[in-house]
């Protein structure tokens, strides 16, 4: 027969290992709910940042359109205004000397000449053959009409410049709100 004792401690020991086996398995089934919600929490922010940040790129690509839209219609103004002007400037000038060459060539020697800048799109610098030869030396005096014209570029270049901040400054308040 079976001793009371030995019976006990063998019905204490299966009884240990089934309550052990019970409490590990609702303690895993807990961990593993909990770290399931934790998943769906995380994926769930996820999902809120990629929708947010879509919607900041929706808007900084409209904000984008809008200013690029609004710098092209200003250049194209800017383009027509200085048409009419150097059609203008040239019933408008004399071609008499008004910049000796000496002159012409000190100013050349400033740090914008040396930067290499190169003349706006569509209005070709005026230069006679002699100083395109030669851009160390003087050539013939610069004429009123070469004067106005190098300013009506100046001021093209300083317009399309403006144009081109004023656009930033627009895709920057669009996205990101005034300061």
């Amino acid at each position: 027969m079976i001793q009371l004792p030995a019976f006990s401690a063998a019905v204490a020991v299966i009884a240990g290992i089934v309550g052990f086996t019970a409490g590990y398995t609702w303690e895993n089934r807990a961990r593993k709910s909990e770290v399931a919600q934790i998943r769906a929490e995380i994926a769930a922010r996820e999902a809120e940042v990629a929708e947010e940040t879509r919607h900041r790129i929706e808007v900084a690509l409209k904000a984008s359109d809008v200013a690029i839209a609004e710098r092209d219609a200003r250049l194209a103004e800017l383009d027509a205004v200085n048409r009419r002007l150097r059609h203008d400037l040239k019933t408008a000038t004399t071609g008499r000397p008004c910049l000796s060459a000496d002159a012409r060539w000190l100013l050349q020697q400033s740090p914008a000449f040396r930067l290499g800048l190169s003349s706006p799109t569509g209005s070709p610098a005026t230069t006679n053959a002699a100083t395109a030869a030669d851009p160390g030396q003087p050539a013939g005096d610069s004429t009123d009409a070469d004067i106005a014209g190098w300013i009506l570029d100046a001021a093209a270049l300083y317009e399309q410049c403006r144009a081109r901040i004023d656009a930033l400054r627009k895709w920057d308040e669009l996205t990101h709100g005034a300061r």
